[in-house]
């Protein structure tokens, strides 16, 4: 009778270790970020634009309070802006300006094992920037078109908000995780102000962005 007590303790001390192995621990993990910027504005009235090219960069921060579930902040500092090319017989306009933003975004993060170094990983959720800076990258005006009044207008809403989503690739390695995500951001606010008198009733970012994230666990 002996040896089954103690033939079933050691089973039960044996599920419990294997239990405590398979238990999920949570997990923190900090970096770096950095990559390019896609950027142009949704503009009403619409204006003809293609996308400018930038950079970005800032520091990340990730916690796994459950299996494939956690959150991710972001501290960047991030290039945005747009780049207007209009080109007819009778006129042309070239005009570009670069606008950074001191940004933070908090977002759910979501993870798939796709085996066991490799995940499939998604994160959306919202984002608050303030504008630094501006600067004029090009400005080209025909004299048969005329000039934009916003053109010579600096940013007039300083507070910026919006949602961003995006997914990537995770590798994850001793040394710890490289991801690369591609993201895009879509503002709920405008740039510029939008009363009846203003030209521009709408001037909202939209940004995509491609960025490679080293985190140490």
């Amino acid at each position: 009778m002996k040896k089954i007590f103690f033939g079933f303790m050691l089973l039960g001390v044996a599920f419990a270790s294997r239990s405590q192995e398979n238990r999920f621990r949570p997990e923190w993990a900090f970096g770096i970020n950095g990559g390019v910027t896609l950027s142009e504005m949704r503009f009403y009235p619409n204006i003809p634009q293609e996308l400018l090219l930038q950079q970005e960069g800032g520091i990340s921060l990730r916690y796994l309070s459950e299996k494939h579930f956690g959150i991710q902040c972001e501290l960047n500092y991030s290039l945005r802006g747009w780049k207007e090319q209009t080109d007819t017989i009778a006129h042309f306009n070239r005009y570009a300006r670069s606008v950074a933003y001191l940004e933070l975004p908090l977002m759910t993060h979501l993870y798939f094992n796709l085996g066991k170094r490799a995940r499939l990983v998604f994160n959306i959720g919202p984002q608050v920037g303030y504008n630094l800076s501006e600067k004029t990258l090009k400005k080209e005006i025909s004299p048969n078109s005329g000039e934009y009044a916003y053109y010579n207008q600096p940013v007039q809403r300083k507070f910026d908000y919006g949602i961003a989503g995006g997914m990537g690739l995770e590798i994850r390695t001793g040394a710890g995780s490289l991801v690369l995500e591609g993201r895009y951001y879509f503002g709920l606010s405008d740039v510029f102000n939008n009363s009846r008198a203003d030209y521009l009733q709408a001037s909202s970012h939209r940004v995509i962005g491609i960025k490679l994230t080293y985190l140490y666990h």
